[in-house]
């Protein structure tokens, strides 16, 4: 295994000086830190927290070209999602997998995929939800992935868990699906290979400023408490929700933040049948929302509600809860009850301002700004859009250098693309079960070959952290040595997913998680226990929608 930069090691870097800086670690930031870096800048990128802690790490778990914004016209946001979904595909096969969506179609739907139709029309809709997904087709141009129509019968037959009442058939079209922490870390481990350096724990706490113009940026280790700056030609604030008060501080900025939350319920194993994905066709109020399947498991979301409250920790409230299970209930043969969600977990969408109104309406277009002392921001768009959103930003830098330095990542494969075949041999000879090969495939490609070097050397690490769910201890080791891990919180929601999915089985890994982390880190018992307590206050706060 080719160990990166040790975390020590990164921040003496960034000491060092660089040329580009990037301020935030989620999608955006790490997509900035690989765009620039594979454009041959010197690039240093710094993190508050851990990485993709944001919304990056609170998505849907799609990789889409945003079906919803058709009717609303968006349709050059439309075309890039799947422009972006079609790239990412190629470059990330091992990460990203085309998933289809049925739509089912019930006698005296109002408000097919939020569009609302005049009674008089109604019975027109099933035409108008195929002429919307012949154009969805026709913008992603790819042949594999055309939606199609079935009968009643045919959805009685494959999808059981629709209920069949005033059913009149359905329709299915694709996109694709993604872990997106894993897609993070992809990124910025493509990133570390081009060359940049990477920290994460690392908060801002100014701007350095000569002669009116931007610097660098004065960071503290947040772990030691220490500070140091960072001299920089260029600093990009890629923090996404954050985004506004970043950009404040050079000085007050052009453009406006408005947050919208979108809570996410986990189901148990089983709890739906169907293995792809499903489309609640109509909410009272036009939103759209899915039952997607995720790790073993189904999600049920998402909400979008203006959002005022904390940033840092979005919860998900018993309201989000009945109105999930109560609109997917109207659809489902066998309702879902509150004993069926496992976990949940809230995300925020930084939406840029450009009018009032619900949030619900508002696209996912980006935008990228450059303050009078030279403070880049990109702000505004979605997951899927990370690359074009970092390509816009890059070139924003090239623009104010005078150089011409090409983008790459149109067609850089993401690490763990290369060597797929390799790993599925080994994968097939590790006596590994198919669920576990599966997982470790899909989540870090050919780099499952470093797992699988560890779990050689201690038989113990390819044991199974929680009985089902098919995440290894040696993820933990791996996550600690080769991914900067540093707290017992991070390992438990963002690198193994464990609280994400199950926060009842989830106890059950916690002491073995805080036992590896402890080797690789070297807590002693005071730390150990101070760790324990960090994830339990904040597993408590997660589930605040219990009531």
């Amino acid at each position: 295994m080719m160990m990166p930069l040790s975390r020590a090691e990164a921040l003496k870097g960034l000491e060092r000086g660089v040329e580009v800086l990037v301020i935030g670690g989620g999608i955006t930031g790490a997509g900035v830190a690989l765009d620039a870096a594979s454009r041959g800048y010197r690039v240093g990128l710094v993190e508050r927290a851990d990485y993709s802690g944001g919304t990056s790490s609170r998505s849907t778990k799609l990789v889409h070209g945003g079906i919803r914004y058709l009717p609303q016209g968006h349709l050059a946001l439309v075309r890039e999602g799947l422009r972006e979904r079609g790239r990412l595909l190629r470059l990330a096969p091992h990460l990203v997998h085309p998933l289809s969506f049925v739509v089912p179609l019930y006698a005296g739907l109002r408000r097919p995929l939020g569009v609302r139709i005049p009674s008089l029309l109604r019975s027109f809709a099933p035409l108008g939800i195929r002429m919307g997904l012949a154009a969805y087709d026709m913008f992603a141009r790819d042949p594999r992935l055309r939606h199609r129509t079935m009968s009643r019968a045919q959805v009685e037959r494959d999808v059981p868990d629709l209920n069949p009442n005033g059913l009149r058939g359905a329709l299915v079209y694709y996109d694709a699906r993604a872990d997106d922490v894993r897609l993070t870390h992809a990124v910025l481990a493509t990133a570390r290979a081009c060359g940049a350096v990477t920290c994460n724990y690392a908060a801002l706490t100014a701007l350095l400023r000569e002669g009116g113009r931007v610097t660098g940026a004065a960071v503290e280790d947040r772990l030691t408490g220490s500070s140091f700056e960072v001299s920089a030609r260029f600093v990009v604030n890629a923090t996404g929700i954050w985004g506004e008060q970043v950009a404040a501080l050079d000085p007050k900025p052009e453009f406006r933040i408005r947050h919208s939350k979108g809570a996410h319920l986990v189901l148990r194993p089983g709890a739906v049948a169907h293995k792809e994905a499903i489309v609640i066709p109509e909410t009272d109020d036009g939103r759209l929302a899915f039952i997607v399947p995720w790790a073993g498991r189904h999600v049920l979301g998402t909400t979008d509600d203006a959002y005022d409250g904390d940033l840092s920790s979005p919860l998900v409230s018993g309201g989000d809860v009945d109105y999930l299970l109560d609109h997917a209930n109207r659809y489902l043969r066998r309702p879902l009850g509150k004993g069926d969600v496992t976990a949940a977990f809230a995300g925020i969408r930084p939406l840029v301002a450009a009018a009032s109104g619900p949030t619900s309406v508002m696209g996912r277009d980006h935008h990228v700004a450059v303050s009078p002392g030279g403070l880049i921001s990109i702000v505004g768009g979605k997951l899927t859009g990370y690359r074009a959103m970092a390509e816009d930003t890059v070139d924003a830098i090239t623009a104010r250098d005078g150089s011409r330095r090409q983008c790459r990542t149109a067609s850089l494969p993401l690490t763990g693309a290369a060597g797929l075949e390799q790993a599925r041999t080994a994968l097939s000879a590790s006596g590994l079960a198919a669920d576990q090969q599966t997982h470790l495939l899909e989540s870090y490609g050919a780099q499952c070959l470093d797992l699988l070097a560890l779990m050689r050397a201690d038989q113990a690490l390819a044991s199974r952290l929680v009985p089902g769910i098919a995440v290894t201890a040696a993820e933990v080791v791996y996550a600690c040595r080769a991914e900067q891990a540093v707290t017992l919180a991070d390992c438990m929601f963002l690198r193994t997913r464990l609280a994400v999915l199950d926060t009842e089985a989830a106890e059950d890994a916690v002491a073995a998680v805080a036992s590896l982390m402890a080797g690789e880190l070297g807590w002693d018992a005071a730390e150990t226990h101070r760790q324990r307590q960090t994830y339990e206050a904040r597993r408590d706060r997660e589930r605040a929608y219990l009531g």
